[in-house]
């Protein structure tokens, strides 16, 4: 009872609020505010509930970056430690343009700090957004933009690769791009073991996008540094030797390359036209120089190929260094094809045949091989596949399957026509010879070294048996003879026994398509010293204009310079008895002994006969001797002439039909005096060639105007063969 009356009373006093007007619409301002309430309420709920992990994120994406950490790229290091391509940290600048009041004047300043063209940086500020002003700047210009005092600019610390030696072996360290990715040679080619694993940071932003927070947290891990059988020294001096010798010669490229027989290092692999890995831009002729030659360039052999032929022809016990050879005064007919010697040569010795580079004799010690079996030692020498050298780019080169040789191709390759090779592959078939008949797998990279950890060999050097010991040192004492006395003179090197062989072969011009067109590969190939070999070297010259393009001319020369050096290098000892002075005899013209002992002896041979394809490619003309004296520097009438080992006999050389200047320096270098009589050519000599002659005895030597017929008639007697 009670309570009904309570609940009467509160609503009487109800209606008596709602009947006043400004009660209703004090209750009306509440209703609306607790309506509000509630849908901010709601509001709330839905953002702090139902969209918190979408709204936290999208917080998280504006405020705070998660950016990669680049890992330290590892270094490329040569045989002694030293660092050929290393990375270093250096600032790139961006800018946040929509903080930029005034884009031209902005522009200008920075223009002027970080050399960069003031009207593209103005253009990417009024773009808007974040916007790279420069990357990998210099510390100065670093400097120079910070002091400008803006605080719109953003400093990144980024990596830039470095190569501290500018070109040297630029084609074999390759380079890396604006995003430090390897995009040539070994930067390419050990690009994952090199990059390493990048790290993970934490930026923080205020509301500006200026960073005031930084957290780590995944360290990167440094990239493997990678070593190189590479010496410094050794590609420096090939580099430089190359780029000479391809200026003085006018040839179009070139290429060196210096290898360990006994464990196919590679030593130096230098390239022509080179670049500065540095600067490198992105010109067509700045890339088209990232290419190397020694694994790129297909060029057919020509006469150093010869090699191959007569080490099968020994090896398969068809031909002795004893058998001779007709070689039909310099010409034959294979299939309607003239193929000629430079020289009319007749009767020579297996040897000659390669001292004298004669086609005709090459190709007759070719049929004895026959076309399976040379297919077979061309495959085995490893000619038709990549040597597994670990440089990108490598080609395999051509070998012609059997079956589709022609009835010239047995004559063609037998003296290196027919066939397309690398100059790496031609170091590792004269490497095979001077490694005792075992083919060794070329290699420049030694071993991968992770951080902090020990070094771990990339792949144990392979090692094949291709021919036997045997035949390999015969081959080399032939290849000895080539340099002492048959095309490759100027490859000596004086105090080292040298081995090797030259080559002048015709290249195809890739215009007109065409052999006809005076294009050739001007080539040396050889190894030193021959009693313990230390060195295998290649040279090759592409199309020389110079006034020579013989092999034995212009590529033999840059052999014994480089060579030479590399063996001083290696600390290899000397295999000949030092020099002893000799004193020139005293009627010999001052101007013609100058000109001599600097090893410019005029070529005074008959021209070489370049016919064609449709005749034979080109053999190899015979050099006079380039390394035979040198001046001592204490006496200006003392001069150095190489000599014969003493206790041993003697005999005396075959100077027939050379000049007065070639006749001096063979007989210096043989440390034999010479007696001249008259002028011109060597018309007679007492002794007689190969007679025996007694130590210190001189050879008198009468000269004569002719000299083209005396050889002719000597070859036809079938007495000018050595």
């Amino acid at each position: 009872m009670i309570r009904a009356e309570r609940a009467g009373g509160a609503f009487a006093s109800m209606r008596r609020l709602l009947g006043s007007s400004s009660n209703r619409r004090i209750l009306a301002v509440v209703c609306v505010a607790a309506g509000w309430f509630l849908l901010v309420l709601a509001k709330l709920v839905d953002l702090q509930v139902r969209q918190h992990e979408q709204l936290s994120a999208k917080a998280t994406r504006q405020h705070v970056g998660s950016v990669d950490i680049p890992a330290r790229r590892g270094h490329l290091i040569d045989r002694h430690g030293r660092e050929l391509a290393l990375s270093m940290q250096m600032d790139s600048i961006g800018i946040f343009s929509n903080h930029v009041s005034d884009p031209p004047a902005v522009a200008a300043a920075l223009a002027e700090a970080v050399a960069v063209d003031e009207q593209a940086l103005r253009r990417r500020i009024e773009r808007g957004g974040f916007q790279w002003v420069k990357r990998l700047v210099t510390l100065a210009e670093a400097q120079r933009a910070r002091a400008l005092g803006l605080d719109f600019l953003h400093f990144e610390e980024e990596s830039r690769r470095y190569y501290p030696y500018g070109w040297v072996a630029a084609q074999v360290l390759g380079t890396v791009g604006i995003d430090h990715t390897g995009q040539a040679g070994l930067e390419q080619k050990f690009e994952s073991q090199l990059r390493g694993t990048p790290g993970r940071g934490l930026m923080q932003y205020d509301a500006l996008r200026r960073r005031y927070g930084w957290q780590v947290l995944q360290a990167p891990k440094p990239g493997s540094d990678v070593l190189l059988n590479l010496d410094l020294e050794l590609q420096s001096l090939a580099d430089l030797e190359l780029e000479r010798a391809v200026r003085e010669t006018k040839s179009q490229s070139g290429t060196i390359v210096l290898m360990r027989p006994g464990g196919g290092e590679i030593l130096a692999m230098a390239s022509w036209p080179r670049f500065d890995p540095n600067g490198l831009s992105r010109t067509k002729e700045d890339l088209e120089n990232l290419r190397n030659f020694a694994v790129s360039a297909m060029v057919e052999p020509g006469s150093t190929f010869k090699v191959l032929t007569a080490s099968a022809a020994l090896e398969e016990g068809l031909v002795s260094v004893e058998d001779e050879f007709d070689c039909e005064m310099g010409g034959m007919w294979i299939d309607r094809r003239r193929i000629r010697d430079h020289h009319p040569y007749g009767i020579l010795t297996m040897p000659q045949v390669l001292m004298k580079s004669s086609n005709v004799g090459t190709i007759k010690i070719g049929y004895r091989v026959g076309a399976e079996r040379l297919h077979d030692y061309i495959r085995r020498f490893g000619f038709g596949t990549k040597t597994g050298v670990n440089l990108p780019g490598e080609i395999h080169g051509l070998v012609r399957p059997l079956e589709r040789w022609s009835d010239a191709s047995l004559a063609s390759l037998s003296m290196g026509q027919e066939i397309g090779v690398t100059a790496v592959q031609m170091a590792s078939l004269f490497g095979t010879i001077a490694n005792g008949g075992v083919r060794v797998k070329p290699r420049v990279v030694r071993a991968i070294r992770e951080s902090g950890s020990q070094e771990v060999p990339l792949e144990p050097p392979s090692a094949e048996r291709v021919i036997s010991q045997d035949t390999a040192a015969t081959m080399q004492v032939i290849l000895e003879q080539v340099v002492q006395g048959g095309t490759g003179r100027f490859a000596q090197i004086q105090g080292y026994r040298v081995a090797g062989k030259t080559g002048t072969a015709q290249m195809i011009n890739p215009v007109t398509r065409s052999f006809r067109d005076g294009m050739y590969l001007a080539s040396f190939c050889g190894f030193a010293p021959v009693n313990n070999p230390a060195v295998v070297g290649v040279v090759m010259l592409f199309d020389p204009r110079g006034q020579f393009y013989y092999g034995g001319r212009i590529a033999a020369p840059v052999f014994s310079t480089v060579v030479r050096q590399a063996l001083r290098i290696l600390d290899v000892a000397p295999s000949r008895i030092p020099s002893l002075p000799v004193r020139p005899p005293a009627d010999v013209d001052s101007l013609l002994l100058a000109d001599f002992i600097e090893g410019r002896a005029r070529d005074s041979e008959d021209e070489p006969i370049f016919p064609g394809r449709n005749e034979a490619g080109p053999a190899e003309w015979e050099a006079p001797t380039a390394e035979a004296t040198s001046r001592q520097p204490e006496s200006a009438s003392t001069w150095t002439f190489a000599q014969e080992p003493h206790g041993e006999s003697l005999t005396a050389p075959d100077v027939l039909g050379l000049t007065m200047r070639e006749v001096f320096a063979l007989g210096a270098q043989r440390g034999i005096p010479i007696e001249p009589h008259g002028s011109g050519f060597a018309q007679q000599q007492y002794p007689g060639p190969n007679e025996a002659l007694s130590a210190g005895d001189p050879i008198k030597v009468v000269f004569g105007a002719a000299r083209v017929e005396l050889r002719k008639a000597l070859d036809s007697a079938g007495e000018g063969g050595g």
